[in-house]
């Protein structure tokens, strides 16, 4: 059997497209190596292991430590955090959570968010040169944010700033820059969150900030974590509904006859949006840190070791995927590995699939006949979700509202 390929991550070229590199690790073994030694997996069924195997956890603050956040503000809001966490801890954070996430409370918001993506992509088409990643992307998923926090729409642009320095803490590897910027954003966000939570106490509502003030008052959550936990629902559900609007977008763009198939049925957008995160997962890579010996997928680990897991090769898996590297909307359903799995599967998943579904579909209703200014956009490295640095579109058949 042929040595595991070393993958260089530090290669902004690789991030462009790292399918081609992905195959080939898979073609000479079941893991591949960073530079670094540590361990990749490519499978969707080991990546599921690690995620339900007690001998695997989180790397909790370790995640920061290992790029050499080892103290600062962005270091404590990060330990408050389910991430952080294992077992009790983290299932006593998530609880706190679950109610306002589930399906049925995100899903009487799919109307209102419709009428306001018409309202953005009618904006957008005034432009010269719209552009999906700034005038569309990042919009929405603060829109829906602030409905279920209970906040006025107005925030939504306070908020957009904070977010555009924390959303680097995990850049690997991070610039003394970055780092700053990182810093100042959490704390400019967390001081945000502690005026809204005392304007809250006063004037509870049906949201999910009430429902957090109410989990502290009941002694659940501490005042610290309940910042920090407002603070990463901000925070993660912009990133990763960002990238997959974009992302998805250009799949679209990329793939008309998908787009025609999908446009003719409004039900079609569900299974054509799980394609789309199947072929772009908006995270492109975690972590799992082994908590005990352990002997797996081939090879022995000693606690503390690490794996990485690749989610674009494991959403690319063969064993589970037929023809893996061809976009297809009508493909039969297949689990996919973009919102992880086991008990720190995405919270937010339900919120991050109505933005999705919802962008989608209004775009491909308003704006049939768009093209893309670059077949290939550039696609931003180093970054933990997939980010484009921007999608550009001309809009000859844009239809008035």
């Amino acid at each position: 059997m042929a040595a595991p390929l070393t993958v260089e991550l530090g290669n902004a070229e690789f991030w462009q497209d790292p399918h081609a590199t992905w195959r080939e690790a898979r073609r000479r073994g079941r893991t591949a190596r960073t530079v670094k030694g540590e361990t990749i997996l490519l499978d969707a069924a080991d990546c599921d292991t690690v995620h339900t195997d007690p001998a695997w956890g989180q790397l909790g603050v370790a995640a920061l430590e290992r790029l050499g956040i080892r103290d600062g503000p962005f270091h404590t809001w990060r330990a408050r955090t389910m991430a952080a966490h294992d077992g009790a801890v983290h299932d006593r954070l998530r609880g706190s959570l679950s109610r306002s996430f589930n399906p049925r409370r995100v899903e009487p918001l799919r109307a209102a968010l419709g009428a306001h993506a018409v309202d953005v992509l009618a904006q957008m088409a005034r432009n010269d040169r719209p552009d999906i990643v700034s005038d569309c992307a990042r919009d929405l998923p603060l829109w829906l944010i602030c409905e279920i926090l209970g906040l006025p729409q107005s925030s939504r642009h306070e908020i957009d700033g904070f977010l555009a320095g924390t959303e680097e803490g995990f850049t690997d590897p991070p610039t003394a820059e970055s780092r700053q910027r990182a810093e100042d954003g959490i704390v400019a966000l967390s001081r945000y969150v502690e005026e809204l939570l005392a304007q809250r106490i006063g004037s509870p509502g049906e949201d999910l900030l009430s429902d957090l003030v109410a989990s502290e008052s009941a002694g659940v959550l501490s005042r610290h974590e309940l910042v920090a936990l407002v603070v990463n629902v901000i925070g993660g559900s912009v990133g990763s509904s960002r990238a997959g609007i974009a992302n998805s977008i250009l799949l679209m763009l990329q793939h008309p006859e998908q787009a025609e198939w999908t446009r003719s049925a409004p039900e079609r957008i569900r299974p054509a949006v799980e394609e789309c995160l199947r072929h772009h997962p908006p995270f492109r890579t975690g972590r799992r840190r082994a908590c005990e010996t352990t002997d797996q997928f081939g090879l022995h680990f000693e606690p503390g070791d690490t794996v990485l897991l690749a989610r674009q090769a494991a959403n690319r898996d063969p064993a589970r995927w037929a023809e893996p590297d061809r976009f297809d909307v009508t493909r039969p359903e297949q689990r996919h590995y973009s919102f992880g799995w086991g008990s720190h599967f995405c919270l937010g998943n339900a919120l991050a699939r109505l933005d999705i579904q919802v962008a989608v579909a209004t775009f491909l209703e308003r704006c049939d006949g768009a093209h893309l200014v670059d077949a290939h956009p550039w696609r931003i490295p180093f970054t933990a979700d997939e980010q484009l640095e921007s999608l550009v579109l001309t809009l000859p058949g844009h239809r008035s509202r």
